[in-house]
């Protein structure tokens, strides 16, 4: 028999899964390059690793908003921005990231680009909103944990 998880726990889960994420956002902002994953993809090195930063950062922000959504926990923007039909995208897009795709052009994980900037801008909204509510509720943790006895 497993022992309950307390709530504050799983939400350092779900920060934690949140960090992740964002270390692989950095690392595709720190590549610097605009590329396509097109034929010519291929003659780019940079494109191939910049596409597997962006890859894991929408797989992993997609872990989190499940997390968010089994957690029941609530924010007008988190769940603004979670009512978009994206969210359904970024669900395909990390099912053709973390399950084999034969098919190297795989729409699953071309859509976000067919999409464009409005897909960019809503998943950039999204994670700017988890950092927000996550550092808050971080930061309110270490002041209950600073307390003392």
């Amino acid at each position: 028999m497993s022992t309950p998880v307390p709530e504050v726990f799983k939400i350092f889960s779900l920060h934690r899964y949140f960090i992740w994420s964002i270390e692989m956002r950095e690392h595709f902002h720190q590549m610097g390059k605009q590329f396509s994953p097109t034929p010519s993809f291929f003659d780019n090195e940079d494109a191939g690793r910049a596409f597997m930063y962006l890859s894991y950062w929408y797989a992993g922000l997609c872990v989190v908003c499940e997390g968010w959504q089994v957690l029941k926990l609530s924010d007008p923007e988190i769940d603004g921005l979670l009512a978009s039909s994206n969210l359904e995208l970024l669900k395909r897009f990390r099912n053709g990231v973390y399950h084999f795709q034969p098919d190297y052009f795989d729409k699953r994980l071309l859509n976000p680009f067919v999409l464009g900037k409005e897909f960019d801008d809503w998943v950039e909204s999204l994670t700017h909103a988890f950092a927000r509510y996550l550092d808050a509720w971080s930061r309110n943790q270490t002041a209950v944990l600073d307390q003392p006895l």
